[in-house]
């Protein structure tokens, strides 16, 4: 299978509305705005405030990237949804939904069969992303041309995504499979994002209003309860300049690498944050799954597993990971974040 294949566009059309070919389809029924104001479109009304309340306030559930074939009301109700996004002229809701929708369709490419995937991640990638890529043989199944990768990797920041550490043939940056979908990821998320900015200012409709107030009301209660995250028993003024970083860029729905996630969990674990208070951080996350994150803070926290109470990994360590601010310059000294506050630079503020 290639990816001029009659059937594989049919098959991408129905995954993944943000194709040209299913924004066309979608025009093919005149549908526009105020047409969802009339009687039996409430359906498609409600699919599409759910898919933006969904985004805004939990992320990506488990129950996304199934497989199962998507129906006519989630197409039909895509546009909506971007509406109102739109609607709501707020920035974090903007990417905050960007990062939600290419966290799905990631899942989306992991549940197609084995032997179609390469193809699928290589029309995504130069057909909709127009990236500068080509197909190799295994293990390096992509080349992508080095200004598209620094483009993409820009956000990742374990060692292995850094250029200097990657191989480079003729401008190009070979990369398996799995990173491919990384890079594809971030791309996904930036092309949304700039999708939903370039619609502009939407005048809320009179039917629409009840919806999109709902909708700002979740956006508050979720800037509320950032809030009462930051009220611990050390204010988040005092904690040491990664783990600010790293918090900041969570809220902001940035990626954050696996490491990242386990350094801050673990941080906050071990200055006094619950369980609760935790889970509703890593809320922020694109890919976030309740289940899987309780599992997670719990296990480092030693109520799973073996017991064991992990710390917070050295300076050093977080260093070698590109997570370090400033190479510790702010910090003075110290091995461990959590010997900060204690040092002179950095007592607590009252």
């Amino acid at each position: 299978m290639t990816y001029s294949d009659p059937y594989f566009i049919e098959r991408l059309m129905m995954e993944f509305p943000f194709l040209q070919q299913m924004r066309e389809y979608i025009g093919s029924f005149g549908i526009r705005l105020e047409d969802f104001a009339e009687p039996g479109m409430e359906r498609l009304v409600e699919k599409a405030v759910s898919r933006v309340e969904q985004a805004l306030v939990h992320g990506v559930r488990a129950s996304y990237g199934t497989g199962a074939k998507p129906s006519e009301e989630e197409i039909l109700s895509y546009p909506l949804s971007i509406a109102l996004v739109a609607m709501l002229e707020d920035s974090y809701a903007t990417r905050r939904f960007a990062t939600v929708e290419a966290e799905r369709y990631s899942r989306l490419f992991e549940k197609i069969d084995p032997g179609n995937v390469r193809d699928v991640l290589y029309f995504v990638a130069r057909e909709v992303l127009r990236m500068d890529v080509k197909l190799s043989n295994p293990p390096y199944e992509f080349r992508i041309h080095f200004t598209d990768y620094l483009r993409y990797s820009v956000k990742l920041n374990e060692p292995r995504f850094k250029l200097v550490n990657r191989i480079m043939d003729r401008g190009y940056v070979p990369l398996r499979r799995p990173e491919m979908l990384t890079i594809i990821k971030n791309a996904l998320e930036e092309y949304i994002e700039e999708r939903l900015r370039s619609i502009g200012r939407i005048p809320t409709p009179d039917f629409l209003k009840p919806h999109v107030e709902r909708l700002r009301n979740a956006l508050e209660t979720r800037r509320w309860r950032e809030t009462e995250q930051a009220r611990s028993k050390i204010p988040l003024e005092s904690w040491p300049p990664c783990m600010q970083a790293l918090r900041q860029r969570l809220l902001a729905g940035e990626h954050v690498s696996h490491f990242g996630n386990f350094t801050l969990a673990a941080y906050l674990i071990n200055i006094g944050w619950e369980t609760e208070q935790i889970l509703q951080l890593y809320a922020q996350r694109g890919d976030f799954d309740e289940r899987i994150a309780r599992y997670q803070i719990e296990h480092i926290a030693g109520k799973r597993g073996g017991g064991t109470r992990y710390t917070t990994p050295s300076c050093r360590t977080i260093q070698t990971h590109g997570l370090c601010i400033e190479e510790g310059r702010l910090c003075g000294g110290i091995k461990n974040p959590l010997q900060y506050r204690r040092k002179p630079g950095g007592k607590e503020k009252r």
